[in-house]
């Protein structure tokens, strides 16, 4: 990727990335994300939330990855 968005993605915390997901430039994906097979993110991604398609739609949801994500630590 090339311009404002040169870089390398940052995933925050409890982000559940499907298969064949393409997370593109440097973009910020937040905690408690899960990102759909097969959707093509090249923008920043708020907390709780969920990612589909192509191009990335954003649905905010409290607990996104519950139930994808397992044995979760909280410290």
């Amino acid at each position: 990727m090339r311009g404002a968005r040169k870089g390398s993605p940052v995933l925050g915390d409890f982000v559940w990335v499907g298969i064949n997901a393409a997370i593109v430039g440097n973009v910020r994906i937040g905690n408690d994300v899960l990102i759909a097979p097969n959707s093509y993110i090249n923008f920043d991604v708020p907390d709780h939330s969920i990612v589909i398609g192509n191009p990335g739609k954003i649905i905010h949801k409290e607990n996104a990855t519950e139930g994808y994500i397992n044995n979760r630590v909280e410290v």
